[in-house]
């Protein structure tokens, strides 16, 4: 149900606009050099027009109020964040760009905790005497007067799982796109309840002028429960033994000729779909094409069989070398196929790409 909702959306959206994502992966670099323009002239404008500011021999440098340790500077952040864009990039190219992205957000990630790590060892040793040198951690739990620092938490954690299970949904589609929406409304309705309980403590402590911090949080053992119940659910669903509702394919409609054709094994059980007779065949599996290109026959209307072996939708576009759209076939999820009619092609090069998963590309030579 909630993937035939999805497929229905997709398709409904197909019909109003399909933007031509290269054209649109183009303007990013443009649109980034446009905001450092705008941050720069901004700065510069601020700073032409700030009053006179007296300034002493020397830069001072900042002290902490006492019993604050401040983190030093540190790049960490920015190469985690290098981390999942190329992780973003290779869940939105596919292939080994996929593994790439991968790769450089878990040793991105993995510095930043080592260096979180050796950031905590140098502030306090074993006995919770302070490092020489080193502004000592807060203690006793209780921050300096007039300062607020929020307690330890693992909502962060539990949004971060939540969030990969989302993006996991929305790749694959299914099931996990139902229990990453779950799970991100579980996690960040637990981060709210946590928010509010926080903002009354600091509200009544404006009115006693003490703020108990709380101590350290008790592990979320039940919301690790319920993501790990979703995770197995979501495995299960996906292994057949519980019939995926989302893999139904829509009928046919416009520029194709029937609706998806699987075939049946004996005794009841599915098998996976037959390929009907075609001028033309073309396969999806693991959210690429197999084929990179294909052959059809020029001037005259030829018919393409489209088998979509993954349970998220996907589509056939055929463009010409300008863009122009020349046929646009529709969305299905499978495993299932669906036989197009397309209409003749002159003789040429094209090009073929999935509306759903710009990724998906490959070429058409008309013959």
């Amino acid at each position: 149900m909630i993937q035939d909702l999805w497929t229905s959306l997709l398709a409904f959206s197909a019909t109003f606009i399909v933007p031509d994502w290269g054209a649109l992966v183009s303007l990013i670099p443009l649109g980034l050099a446009a905001l450092v323009v705008l941050y720069l002239t901004w700065t510069v404008v601020r700073f032409a027009t700030a009053g006179p500011t007296s300034r002493g021999v020397r830069r001072v440098p900042p002290i902490a109020p006492p019993d604050i340790h401040m983190p030093g500077p540190s790049f960490a952040p920015f190469l985690a964040a290098f981390g999942m864009f190329m992780f973003l990039f290779g869940l939105f190219t596919g292939g080994p760009w996929m593994w790439i992205g991968i790769a450089v957000l878990v040793i991105t990630l993995l510095y930043w905790g080592r260096e979180a790590l050796r950031d905590y060892d140098r502030t306090v040793h074993a006995d919770n005497a302070p490092v020489t040198g080193a502004l000592p951690a807060p203690t006793g739990g209780t921050p300096p007067e007039g300062v607020h620092i929020p307690p330890p938490s693992f909502r962060p954690l539990l949004i971060a799982v939540a969030v990969t299970l989302l993006v996991i949904g929305m790749v694959f589609g299914g099931w996990w796109l139902l229990i990453g929406v779950v799970a991100i409304a579980m996690t960040l309705l637990g981060w709210l309840r946590d928010s509010r309980r926080e903002y009354a403590a600091v509200a009544a402590a404006d009115q006693t002028g003490h703020h108990e911090q709380g101590g350290a949080p008790s592990w979320p053992k039940a919301t690790f429960a319920v993501l790990a119940l979703l995770v197995v659910g979501g495995l299960v669903a996906t292994t057949s033994v519980i019939p995926d509702t989302g893999t139904a394919a829509p009928s046919g409609g416009p520029g194709a000729s029937g609706g998806p054709v699987a075939s049946g094994a004996a005794g009841g059980a599915s098998a996976a779909p037959s390929l009907p007779a075609a001028d033309a065949h073309l396969t999806a599996k693991n959210v690429t094409y197999l084929e990179k290109s294909i052959t059809v026959p020029a001037d005259k209307r030829f018919t393409l069989a489209f088998d979509n072996q993954d349970s998220v939708p996907h589509n056939v576009e055929i463009k010409d070398l300008s863009g122009a759209s020349k046929f646009k076939g529709d969305i299905f999820s499978g495993p299932a196929v669906k036989v197009y009619d397309v209409p003749a092609l002159a003789a040429g090069q094209y090009t073929f790409a999935c509306t759903v998963h710009p990724n998906m590309t490959g070429t058409v030579t008309a013959q």
